[in-house]
């Protein structure tokens, strides 16, 4: 009996407990799929969002911000679709009143951590240091100033009666104001080729200066808050405040020494396990437990985020680790201010007095940004234009910005018109920087009161015959380093941009057209010469091995043998090659007046589609005399890439009694097929050559070619008059 009542007992136990799990499996496994369906629907916002406006030369990040707010909650979110299982709508705002879920929210601490521990790594610390001066004077300029206008702006116009100048949410606007991203800046100083110059490299060492301080004072502030949170009456407790803000300074400060001391010990630990993906993972696990050891000292996660990206920053891993966690950040950070601007409720940011007080924290942030920047710089060397320059340069808010607002909302400390004024003022102050700073440039005149080298840095140029080349060059050279213990990254594809880092060796090295370009110190340019010098010796030695066993008759012979060719589908054949492209009968006697001919002709049957005939010809003659073209059965096939081409194109010539040009096999040439297109544009230029000498495989087809009545039946001859169905290919 008592065995029985046990069993039924531990019975009844066991089914209670699974229907606990099915339910709240059953309802985490519900929160996992719209966690999914919400993240899916973000990425191809944000994208949408930033491909717009990098068209309208915009940064990506406004427009993901932006379509965040028309997605998120206060929008589009809130939608009801019932249908498709989505009552509430895609985005619907919390039980609690929050606006995004605690998951989604969760994936944007996370990615806030990424962002930060990648501006860590991407600060340059002997540019830093070597600019420290003048850096950090303009850096506390911009930082003071800034904080105090935009804790004033709260003050006065936060709430209707006006706010404490210390209250919580005016310490957290100030914080937010003092935030600069420099992202815009640098690209407009690339673009403008003044990065270099005395004014952009104040502006890049400044805007360290300016991100260190500003980390601090979130640091500062947040601890402010618990202070008057936890205190009571009217008396602020200076004391208490003085030692905060000490502690806090202290607290980053050690640990950054630290870390900047220990951070070639750490590398050398990451560098043992040989792999790049293994200890990139590594040191994306050490920020974020450099954030969470932050975190529990009472501080923000990404200030150790950030102080964990500092300590890797002078190794020689640095960029080895961003271009791994590249695919990570491009996934994660757009999500992360698409989410921020879900935290935008637009029916209370549209209202008059958000809207003003938007604007009028907007304007100061930029007033204080210029001013706080600009008057230091003046006592730097600089004069008026110079120091104008550079406060310019430092007035877009960013990334950062959104991070302290973001936090400010979280810990229900910036209600949501506040909020919206932060978003207002990030959003204008990233829209007006760009051509504030581009007409600043544009003043005549230097920005310095007197002249004097801003670096020790030297740009080498190695010059070559021709792009080509360079870029062959530019291979092995990249290879040599990395056979000398170099970390090689690509900081950017389509300027062909590298960074080499080994140890204290640090330079720059891009491709040019016909030229490669190091930025390098001066103590390394005779290293870097011998490296080159020999990495050319190398490849020269591989190119005379190469002629040798290069065969160019036997490799035609060998493409004429394959019995299967996987031709190009009759659409794009059909346009590479028209009728009125064909000449019946040739009027010339040998290769180049022929391919002349044929060009005439492309001339004027695409006259706005190919340009400059001498250039052409000499492109395609240059490819004829590394490997002549002649086929089998009397078919010639010459063939070159130009810039002086708008896309493939074809022309065909037939010369039925035969011109003065062998072919492989010794018959003279009747039939002469020319083929050109663009020289750094995709195409379907091999593939093309491909379904010609595929379809030229017999004599018999070569005979029916060169005595066809028409054009037209020779097009249809050599490409075909058909293409097969999608349903045919499959069953085939």
């Amino acid at each position: 009996m008592e065995t029985s009542e046990l069993t039924r007992e531990v019975s009844d136990v066991v089914n209670a407990s699974a229907q606990s799990w099915d339910s709240g499996g059953g309802e985490l496994i519900h929160r996992m799929l719209i966690l999914v369906i919400q993240i899916a629907v973000i990425i191809f916002a944000v994208r949408i969002g930033g491909g717009i406006m990098k068209r309208l030369k915009l940064p990506s990040v406004l427009g993901e911000l932006c379509m965040g707010i028309v997605i998120g909650p206060y929008v589009l979110g809130a939608v009801e679709l019932p249908r498709i299982g989505f009552p509430q709508g895609i985005f619907p705002i919390q039980e609690n009143g929050f606006p995004v879920s605690n998951e989604l929210y969760g994936l944007s601490i996370i990615a806030s951590i990424i962002l930060l521990f990648m501006a860590g790594l991407e600060t340059d610390l002997r540019q830093f240091l070597k600019y420290s001066i003048a850096g950090t004077f303009v850096g506390i300029g911009g930082v003071v100033v800034s904080f105090v206008a935009g804790d004033w702006v709260a003050s006065v116009w936060g709430a209707e009666g006006g706010l404490d100048f210390f209250s919580p949410a005016c310490l957290f606007l100030g914080s937010l104001c003092t935030a600069t991203s420099v992202g815009i800046t640098a690209r407009i100083l690339s673009d403008k080729k003044k990065m270099d110059s005395p004014e952009g490299v104040t502006i890049l060492a400044a805007a360290i200066i300016d991100d260190v301080l500003g980390i601090i004072c979130l640091a500062i502030t947040i601890s402010l808050v618990d202070i008057l949170n936890a205190g009571s009456g009217n008396t602020l407790p200076w004391g208490d405040i003085g030692w905060v803000a000490f502690r806090t300074i202290l607290v980053c400060l050690i640990f950054t020494l630290c870390g900047l001391v220990f951070a070639s010990y750490i590398s050398r630990f990451l560098k043992l396990f040989k792999n790049p993906t293994f200890f990139t993972t590594l040191a994306l696990g050490l920020a974020f437990f450099s954030a969470a050891i932050f975190e529990m000292s009472g501080l923000a996660m990404i200030i150790g985020a950030y102080v964990a990206g500092l300590t890797l920053s002078k190794t020689d891993i640095t960029h080895v680790v961003q271009e791994r966690l590249h695919g990570l950040y491009e996934f994660f950070v757009p999500l992360f201010f698409a989410v921020m601007g879900m935290l935008v409720d637009v029916n209370r940011i549209t209202k008059p007095e958000v809207l003003k007080v938007g604007l009028i924290y907007a304007f100061f942030a930029v007033v204080a940004k210029v001013v706080g920047c600009a008057f230091p710089a003046m006592f730097l060397r600089f004069n008026l234009v110079g120091a104008f320059r550079i406060g310019a340069g430092m007035v877009p808010r960013g990334e950062v910005a959104l991070i302290i607002a973001g936090i400010g909302m979280s810990a229900n400390i910036l209600n949501p018109e506040l909020f919206g004024a932060a978003i207002i003022m990030t959003l204008l102050t990233t829209m007006v920087a760009p051509p504030i700073f581009s007409l600043a440039l544009g003043i005549r005149g230097k920005g310095v009161t007197r002249d004097k080298s801003t670096d020790d840095y030297q740009i080498l140029q190695f010059p070559f015959s021709t792009p080509v080349v360079a870029d062959a060059a530019s291979g092995n050279v990249l290879s040599a380093f990395h056979t000398e213990g170099f970390f090689v990254s690509l900081l950017d594809a389509p300027s062909h941009l590298y960074s080499l880092r080994k140890d204290d060796i640090a330079f720059s090295v891009w491709r040019e057209d016909d030229r490669l370009v190091f930025s390098t110190n001066r103590r390394d340019i005779t290293f870097i010469h011998t490296v080159v010098y020999e990495a050319l010796v190398d490849l020269h030695q591989d190119l005379d091995r190469l002629r040798d066993l290069a065969k160019p008759k036997e490799y035609r012979r060998t493409l004429r043998s394959v019995t299967s060719v996987r031709a190009l589908p009759l659409r794009q054949r059909r346009e590479i090659l028209i009728p009125e492209a064909v000449i019946m009968r040739l009027n010339s006697q040998d290769k180049e007046e022929a391919i002349r001919e044929l060009l005439q002709n492309l001339v004027w049957r695409r006259e706005n589609e190919i340009s400059d005939i001498d250039e052409i010809f000499s492109a395609i003659m240059d490819r004829e005399s590394v490997a002549p073209t002649e086929l089998e059965y009397g078919v010639a096939l010459p063939h070159g890439r130009s810039d002086n081409v708008q896309h493939v194109m074809a022309a065909v010539g037939i010369c039925p009694a035969g011109m003065n040009l062998k072919c492989l096999d010794g018959s003279p040439a009747r039939l002469m097929i020319l083929v050109v297109s663009p020289k750094n544009t995709s195409g379907p230029h091999l593939q093309f050559l491909a379904s010609v000498t595929g379809s030229l495989r017999t004599q018999e087809k070569v005979d029916r070619i060169v005595s066809s009545n028409s054009p037209n039946e020779v097009v249809k001859l050599l490409i075909g008059g058909q293409d097969q169905s999608i349903v045919k290919r499959l069953f085939d």
